[in-house]
């Protein structure tokens, strides 16, 4: 899934052209868009046979320059015992310059899922959070502001120029994804992108399978 970016800032700065900025309120509004991550199964343990049921509760990525981190909290159901649990989990944060991707995704987040029998604690599993957002969060990058402009010259004739963000760098500040760029101003239009395929070698043609007649034939 591909977002577009919430909010766009003009820094002067030396080396960088523009910033584009994603803040962490955008990003937790995806979780909000999900609805209701729940889950439910059977378990047994020490001769007890059950149902038990979760559900998360305030799922939020935090960003932060040293580690960002995904937290909720976790409300469990084990037959008659309930508890919640605060949840803290790993996430790792990308910008894919090819594809013009920032990614985001929980790579950890893990919490116990346990019962009380006779005033004693009960492991029965744990339960990986990750596996439930194995699709990252992907928006897009700031390469999508690409423009062009048309100028009418002294001479009445129009000339259009084209300006593309390049060599741009991903930082994670306190609360948002800063992406900062430069800029290439030309009056010639930029060169399509062309994705080569590399040619099929005589290995990997398929081999057409030679008939006992054909080879009786030959005899």
């Amino acid at each position: 899934m591909i977002f577009i970016l919430s909010s766009l800032c003009f820094q002067a700065q030396k080396y960088n052209d523009f910033a584009v900025t994603l803040h962490e309120e955008a990003i937790n509004k995806v979780f909000t868009a999900l609805g209701e991550i729940k889950g439910s199964s059977d378990y047994e343990v020490m001769l007890i046979k059950g149902k038990y049921y979760w559900k998360i509760i305030n799922p939020k990525i935090n960003l932060k320059p040293d580690s960002s981190d995904f937290t909720c909290d976790a409300k469990v159901e084990v037959g008659l015992f309930n508890y919640s649990t605060e949840v803290v989990g790993n996430v790792k944060i990308s910008y894919d310059s090819k594809k013009n991707e920032i990614i985001i995704k929980i790579t950890r987040a893990i919490f116990e899922l346990y019962t009380v029998i006779f005033d004693k604690k009960i492991h029965i599993k744990d339960i990986h959070l990750e596996d439930h957002f194995k699709e990252p969060f992907v928006f897009e990058g700031p390469k999508t502001l690409a423009t062009d402009m048309e100028f009418t010259m002294a001479d009445s004739t129009k000339k259009k120029i084209y300006v593309q963000p390049t060599d741009c760098e991903m930082r994670v500040k306190l609360k948002e994804i800063c992406t900062t760029c430069e800029i290439t101003a030309s009056d010639k239009p930029p060169k399509p992108v062309i994705k080569t395929v590399p040619p099929i070698r005589s290995a990997d043609k398929p081999k057409t399978a030679t008939s006992p007649t054909n080879t009786a034939q030959k005899k």
